[in-house]
């Protein structure tokens, strides 16, 4: 399929909608993120960082509840 300008305007349009989220580590790491995911069945890294950034968030949301 042939990428054309009517694909590119979708897509553009599409990601104005979303904001990225980047960081560096380093490889050894990305080795011990990467096993884990693989080792819990994740599909892909995406999924397992954005699983643990819920987590996190969840965890510091029920501690300020608490308090």
């Amino acid at each position: 399929m042939a990428y054309d300008a009517k694909k590119k305007e979708y897509l553009m349009k599409y990601l104005e909608k979303l904001k990225e989220i980047r960081f560096r580590v380093k490889p050894e790491e990305y080795e011990k993120y990467e096993a884990a995911a693989r080792k819990a069945g994740y599909p892909s890294m995406r999924q397992f960082y954005i699983e643990a950034l819920d987590e996190k968030v969840e965890r510091l949301q029920k501690k300020e509840s608490a308090e």
